[in-house]
């Protein structure tokens, strides 16, 4: 049925494609469809003004709570989480895995994200990963 409700809407997005559509009905067919289409257009715009009206209550309730929260001297924050803060969780510090060698200087990699350039070259030229990997791991 959605699809339906697609070619629809694509066909009425197009000024070109309703004329060509126009031309091609019974007129006494496209008077009866401007009727229907009207009186849904109507409704959809009664529906439409309503949920606008909502949301500018809404919206200006929100504005009078906010202005009498501030006249009270409280900000959202310190209602919201009784001015205390979450702490964020310290980065993980992955051990080095691999080894390998870049402009002359020896760096290390965790294995996790991308694989350095170096690595990657190597293993196209048919190393393995276990090549590059530290001793001690």
């Amino acid at each position: 049925m959605s699809d339906n409700y697609a070619e629809v809407k694509r066909i009425l997005a197009n000024i070109r494609t309703i004329r060509t559509f126009v031309r091609e009905v019974d007129y006494l067919f496209l008077v009866e469809a401007h009727e229907k289409l009207g009186v849904a257009l109507e409704e959809r715009k009664a529906e439409f003004e309503c949920e606008q009206e909502e949301l500018n209550k809404k919206e200006a309730k929100k504005k009078e709570l906010l202005a009498f929260i501030a006249s009270e001297g409280f900000t959202l924050e310190e209602l919201n989480g009784n001015g205390i803060t979450k702490r964020k969780k310290p980065p993980v510090h992955r051990k080095p895995k691999y080894t390998f060698e870049e402009n002359g200087e020896m760096k290390v990699w965790s294995g996790v994200g991308r694989k350095p350039k170096p690595i990657e070259v190597a293993l196209n030229e048919g190393k393995t990963l276990s090549d590059f990997l530290i001793c001690s791991v």
